[in-house]
């Protein structure tokens, strides 16, 4: 583990799991740390360097109060490239850092191999909109059994993400009470997630000129405007605006589906997967990978 100056007063924390071969970073979802990839990354390491980086806001990275949008946390990851002295390094992202590895991709594209999403969000902009319309939904209260202790926590992601966070992940993204063990909070900047969020910014995945593999959940990205609480209550040009961000998502899945399509991109749909797909469908995505990053 290291720390690598990206801005004046911040640093990002940068796992560095070796490995012989170009340099192949990892990016993890919203909420998460490098440290999610802690047991996935490493079986790279025969043909490639590899690292993983916890973004601004979030676990051993600095907290700054500024910095969350998808322009500035894309300048990380080129900082953080800079910093290790590579040129040039090959990415896989998961989630939220879809949009962030899209704008490396098209600002930046002499720094960018290839690219490989997993499950990313390709309509971080349309969520952007939405948060402008409507407030942060709270979070949702966890059983008390599931926050128990650290092993209880532990348990309780694994069923829900359909496969078991690496320990360190555990630990690094949530603070327990030392003498209970009791969960305690998220560790993190207390408005990173909102504000990486609110700051998502359109990117031109079309515009991605690297080698592409896409690996994806067919799941509705946005629900029917009229399911949720309270819309019937709400004025009339905000139910309007919900329903134009939901067609314009739409939209944007067909779009997807055509630049899925492009020479240069490789689609493949998971089968029976959930989101943290290296978890629920490990085998498959590290085979189809492994060949990406070989030959395509």
């Amino acid at each position: 583990m290291k720390r690598v100056k990206v801005a004046e007063g911040v640093e990002l924390e940068l796992l560095d799991f070796g490995g012989q071969g170009p340099a192949l970073v990892f990016l993890s979802g919203l909420g998460n740390t490098g440290h999610v990839f802690d047991t996935f990354a490493p079986q790279f390491t025969a043909a490639h360097h590899v690292y993983a980086v916890t973004r601004r806001g979030f676990g051993s990275s600095s907290w700054p109060e500024q910095g969350y949008d998808t322009a500035t946390l894309g300048e990380d990851v080129v900082r953080v490239l800079e910093g290790l002295g590579i040129a040039k390094a090959s990415f896989v992202g998961h989630s939220a850092a879809g949009p962030e590895i899209t704008w490396v991709a098209t600002h930046h594209p002499e720094r960018v191999e290839k690219v490989v999403y997993l499950d990313v969000k390709t309509n971080g902009d349309l969520l952007a909109e939405l948060l402008s319309v409507l407030p942060m939904p709270p979070p949702s209260e966890a059983a008390p059994e599931d926050v128990a202790s650290r092993a209880a926590v532990a348990a309780a992601l694994a069923r829900d993400v359909g496969g078991a966070f690496p320990a360190h992940e555990i630990d690094e993204a949530n603070e327990f009470d030392p003498k209970t063990g009791h969960y305690l909070r998220a560790r993190r900047w207390p408005h990173a997630e909102e504000r990486v969020m609110k700051g998502f910014s359109k990117v031109d995945f079309a515009a991605v000129t690297a080698a592409v593999l896409f690996l994806y959940v067919d799941q509705p990205r946005f629900g029917r405007p009229e399911d949720l609480p309270g819309f019937s209550q709400m004025d009339l040009p905000v139910q309007e605006k919900l329903r134009n961000l939901r067609a314009r998502a739409l939209q944007r899945d067909a779009e997807m589906l055509s630049v899925m399509s492009m020479p240069n991109w490789k689609g493949i749909k998971l089968e029976h997967a959930q989101h943290y797909v290296w978890l629920t469908n490990h085998d498959e995505v590290l085979r189809e990978m492994k060949t990406f990053l070989e030959t395509f």
